[in-house]
């Protein structure tokens, strides 16, 4: 004769004196939808170098324009006759105040300052901004001046620009294209268009 063996008791219940039960299992209510994510809810900005390199080219060709407007400009300020001379240092004048000069505030409020933040910028961005501070006191000095004086501070200004502007086109530029994360477009984007020429029409 078989006999069946008991299965698994469960614990006494002291009070009632009957057997436990176990509670039923509760269902998971977790979906899919709670379990916290890992994944980062913006991907990273894509930025678009192409766009930039064009925009570069854009700050290069504006500042090969300014550099022959300028020797134009002072170049005819020097031959000029004397009966012209006041016309022509007017309208050199007018330039330096229009073009020139926040041509030079602006690229320190946009580019300067992005390239600055950079920590192979910073000693670079400092020697920059020293020569606008040269360049203005040319300025102010053809502005005191007249005559042959004026003629000699306008070329200064030129001599002292076209040599400037060529750092920023081989240094400045090119350094905030290759930092990971620098945007050119972000950077010039608060100007007023005198990096590109787009601020002012040329003469």
């Amino acid at each position: 004769m078989w006999i069946k063996a008991p299965g698994p008791r469960m614990p006494w219940n002291e009070t009632n004196g009957e057997e436990q039960t176990s509670p039923p299992e509760k269902e998971s209510t977790m979906t899919a939808q709670t379990v916290p994510s890992t994944t980062p809810a913006t991907e990273p900005t894509v930025l678009d170098r192409h766009a930039d390199e064009e925009l570069a080219q854009q700050i290069r060709i504006h500042h090969a324009h300014m550099v022959d407007e300028l020797d134009r400009l002072t170049a005819a300020l020097r031959d000029a006759a004397p009966e012209v001379e006041q016309e022509v240092r007017g309208r050199l004048d007018e330039w330096f105040q229009e073009v020139l000069v926040p041509h030079a505030d602006e690229e320190e409020q946009t580019t300067y300052h992005a390239a600055s933040e950079l920590p192979e910028g910073r000693l670079l961005v400092e020697a920059m901004v020293r020569e606008h501070l040269l360049i203005k006191r040319l300025v102010a000095l053809f502005g005191e001046s007249e005559g042959v004086a004026a003629a000699a501070y306008g070329r200064a200004v030129y001599e002292a620009f076209e040599s400037h502007q060529r750092k920023e086109n081989e240094m400045i530029l090119p350094l905030l294209l290759a930092a990971p994360g620098v945007s050119l477009a972000d950077a010039v984007g608060g100007g007023h268009g005198h990096q590109t020429g787009h601020g002012h029409a040329h003469g």
